[in-house]
C-alpha cells in the first residue's frame, strides 16, 4: 500500500505538478494580474457555462450597484466591490503559457476552460474584459482562470472563484426595506395603524391623533427596521396568487415617503404552514413576495403611544439660560456669562447665586420629567384639572442670536402644574391641548421658591467644637458630652456603653450635613411633612466663645408622610431659621445603626414604646 501511494505521489508530481511551473522567463507569472482599478468598472456580468446568469451596474449618482439581469433591482454592494477589489490586487500562483500547453499536447478541456463553469465579464473606461474560471486543483485551494486575450493559463486561489455568485439571488440585496430617510412612516393596520412624520423640524405622530413623538423611541424603532433583512426570495412574479400568502389582504402595510407620496412599500402576511417564526412580505416597488423574521412585524405592532413623547419640557443642546417660576413666590434665575446661576437680573443689582449643583439638578430633573397621559383633548382645564390658572408655572428661556448678532432669551419651553389630587399632580404643555398626571414625588422635587436655590450645606461645625448632645429616640432621651481631649462620656442621669470611634464619625458627617433636597422654610407647615413632639431629634450644643450655639436636627415621626425616598423629612433648627428637608437615604441608616441604635439598646426602646408615660422606662 505504501509503494503503491508513493507512486502515485509520484506520477502527479511528474504529470501534474511539474508542467505547473515554467521552465522560460517569458513564462513568469506577473505580480499583479490586472491594471484596472475596482472604482473603474461600471458594468458586471456573470456567466454559469454558458447561461447568462445576471447584470450588475453601478449608478453614477450613489455609487451603489443595482442588478440589471435578469430584472432590476437593488444589489449586495458590498459584494460585487469585493470581487472587484480582490482583482484588482490578484496576483497568480503560477503562469503556463500557450507554447508550453502545446508543446505538452494539453488543452483548455484539461484546465475546466472549454466550457467554463464560471465567467465575469469587466467594462472600465471604454474597455471589455473577460475572465474565465475553469476547475480547481486536486487539493481545492486554487483554480485555473483565463483572460481572454491572453494566451495561458493562471493558477489563482480558489477564494476568489467561491465568492462568484451561482444564480441571481446571491448578489440580490437582502435589506428588506434598504435605505429609510424618514419624511413620513405610515403603519396601516386598521384600528392600530398610526403615521409619524416630520413637521418643520420637529418629530411628530400624526394618526390615529396629532401628539410629539419621541425621537429615541422612533429612532430604536428605525434602527430596527433598517436591519431587517429577507430570510428567502420566494417569487417575482407579479401575476401570483396572494391569497395563499395571507397578502391579499395584507396583515399589516408599512409605507415610507414623503409628503403624500410613497416611496418604500412593504406588506405582510401570515407565516408558512411548517415554520411560524418567519411570515411572508412583498415589497411593492418590486412586486417580489419573500420570507423575513416575524421579528419584523412584531416591531411595527408597538401602539402610536408607544411612539409618543411624554417629557413635559424639552431642554435645547445649548442647555437653558433663565428659569421663571410664578405660583407662591414668583421669581426668575439666570445664567450670567460666566456660567454662573443668580435670582433676578443679576446686570442690574447684586443678587444672591443659586448654587450650582442645585441649578444642575433641577434642569436634569426638567429634562427627565415624564407624565402619563390623563387626557387627550381637553377644552376645559379648570374644573377638573386646576389648570386654569395653574398653581404653578415654570418659563424655560434660551439665548438666541439673530441675524444682525443681537442676543435675546427665547422661550423655549413652558410647564403648568395644577394642585395635587389623591396619588397625581396634573400637568400640562400651553402648546398642547393634553392633560398629563405626574406622581407627587417628582414634582416634589421641582424648587417652587427662590430659597431652594441655596446652597444644600445645612451647617457647619467640627467635632472640636461640640460640647454636649442630646439625642431623643423611642421616648426617651440621653445626653453625652465630649471633652477637649475627644474623650465622650455620659452625663449625670443618663447612662449606657457609648462606643467613641463611630460616635465621633457620626458627629463629623453632620457637621458637613448636605440636604438632599429642601422642601419648606419655617414651622407653619411641620404636621404636614409628619412632624410631631415624639419624633427622632438631636440637639447639638457648640461652644463659640462666650455665645455657645444650639443646632437641633429632628425627622418626622409620621409614617404616612414621608419623603420620596421613603424615609421621614428632617427639619433643622439654626440661628432662628428652620428648614425642612430630604435626608440622605445612606446616611439616615448609619445614623440608626451607630447613634440611635448604640445609645438606645433595642430591649430599651421595646419597653419605652410599651409605656412612654413611665419617664423611669
Amino acid at each position: 500500500m505504501l509503494v503503491g501511494f508513493a507512486a502515485t505521489l509520484f506520477a502527479f508530481i511528474v504529470l501534474v505538478e511539474q508542467p505547473l511551473h515554467p521552465t522560460s522567463q517569458d513564462g513568469k507569472a506577473p505580480s499583479r494580474l490586472f491594471s484596472f482599478r475596482a472604482a473603474e468598472v461600471t458594468n458586471v456580468q456573470l456567466r454559469v457555462t454558458n447561461e447568462l446568469k445576471l447584470r450588475a451596474e453601478r449608478k453614477a449618482s450613489d455609487e451603489s450597484w443595482s442588478l440589471s439581469l435578469p430584472f432590476n433591482y437593488p444589489a449586495q454592494s458590498h459584494a460585487i466591490e469585493w470581487v472587484l477589489r480582490s482583482l484588482e490586487e490578484l496576483a497568480p500562483l503560477t503562469f503556463i503559457p500557450q507554447r508550453e500547453l502545446t508543446a505538452d499536447k494539453r488543452t483548455m478541456a484539461d484546465f475546466g476552460l472549454d466550457v467554463p463553469p464560471a465567467t465575469l465579464t469587466l467594462h472600465y473606461g471604454g474597455q471589455r474584459r473577460d475572465i474565465l474560471f475553469g476547475t480547481k486543483t486536486p487539493v481545492g485551494d486554487q483554480v485555473y482562470l483565463q483572460v481572454l486575450d491572453r494566451p495561458g493559463v493562471y493558477l489563482v486561489p480558489a477564494e476568489l472563484y467561491d465568492r462568484l455568485p451561482r444564480n441571481y439571488n446571491d448578489w440580490r440585496d437582502t435589506l428588506l426595506f434598504g435605505g429609510i430617510q424618514l419624511g413620513r412612516m405610515d403603519v396601516r393596520a386598521g384600528s392600530r395603524g398610526y403615521t409619524v412624520e416630520f413637521t418643520g423640524s420637529q418629530l411628530v405622530v400624526t394618526r390615529p391623533t396629532f401628539a410629539r413623538a419621541d425621537p429615541a423611541k422612533v429612532q430604536r424603532l428605525l434602527e430596527k427596521i433598517a436591519l431587517s433583512q429577507v430570510v428567502q426570495f420566494v417569487t417575482d412574479s407579479p401575476r401570483v396568487d396572494l391569497e395563499q400568502y395571507g397578502l391579499q389582504p395584507p396583515e399589516l402595510e408599512v409605507a415610507f415617503g414623503v409628503g403624500t407620496n410613497d416611496l418604500k412599500v412593504v406588506q405582510f402576511g401570515k407565516s408558512p404552514t411548517n415554520d411560524s417564526t418567519v411570515i411572508f412580505a412583498r415589497r411593492l416597488m418590486h412586486t417580489n413576495v419573500v420570507l423575513v423574521s416575524r421579528e419584523i412585524l412584531d416591531a411595527f405592532q408597538t401602539t402610536f403611544s408607544d411612539l409618543r413623547d411624554l417629557h413635559l419640557v424639552s431642554i435645547p443642546s445649548t442647555g437653558l439660560d433663565s428659569i421663571e417660576v410664578n405660583g407662591t413666590e414668583n421669581f426668575t434665575v439666570r445664567r450670567g456669562t460666566n456660567g454662573a446661576w443668580a435670582v433676578g437680573d443679576n446686570s442690574v443689582v447684586p443678587v444672591p447665586p443659586a448654587d450650582a449643583g442645585v441649578m444642575r439638578e433641577w434642569i436634569d430633573d426638567l429634562a427627565r420629567l415624564e407624565g402619563a397621559i390623563e387626557k387627550d383633548v381637553v377644552t376645559d382645564f379648570k374644573t377638573l384639572y386646576n389648570l386654569d390658572p395653574p398653581a404653578r408655572r415654570y418659563i424655560l428661556g434660551a439665548n438666541a442670536t439673530n441675524a444682525a448678532g443681537a442676543v435675546s432669551n427665547v422661550v423655549v419651553g413652558v410647564l403648568e402644574l395644577g394642585a395635587r389630587q389623591e396619588n397625581k399632580v396634573f400637568a400640562r404643555r400651553p402648546d398642547e391641548a393634553t392633560v398629563y398626571s405626574l406622581p407627587p414625588k417628582d414634582v416634589s422635587r421641582l424648587p417652587y421658591a427662590a430659597w431652594q436655590l441655596r446652597d444644600r450645606r445645612v451647617w457647619t461645625f467640627t467635632t472640636n467644637q461640640i460640647s454636649r448632645v442630646t439625642v431623643r429616640h423611642g421616648g426617651m432621651k440621653k445626653t453625652i458630652q465630649r471633652d477637649p481631649n475627644t474623650s465622650w462620656g455620659f452625663v449625670e442621669g443618663s447612662q449606657g456603653t457609648i462606643n467613641p470611634a463611630p460616635l465621633e464619625e457620626m458627629m463629623f458627617r453632620l457637621g458637613e450635613l448636605r440636604a438632599s433636597a429642601w422642601v419648606a422654610q419655617g414651622t407653619d407647615n411641620k404636621a404636614l411633612y409628619g412632624f410631631r413632639d415624639t419624633g427622632d431629634q438631636i440637639t447639638i450644643e457648640l461652644r463659640n466663645g462666650d455665645r455657645p450655639r444650639a443646632l437641633v436636627l429632628e425627622f418626622g415621626d409620621d409614617k404616612t408622610r414621608r419623603a420620596p425616598t421613603g424615609l421621614p423629612y428632617a427639619m433643622s433648627v439654626a440661628d432662628g431659621q428652620t428648614f425642612i428637608f430630604e435626608f440622605p437615604p445612606a446616611f439616615y441608616f448609619e445614623l440608626l445603626r451607630n447613634l440611635f441604635n448604640q445609645m438606645f439598646p433595642a430591649s430599651l426602646k421595646a419597653g419605652a414604646e410599651g409605656d412612654p408615660s413611665n419617664p423611669a422606662k
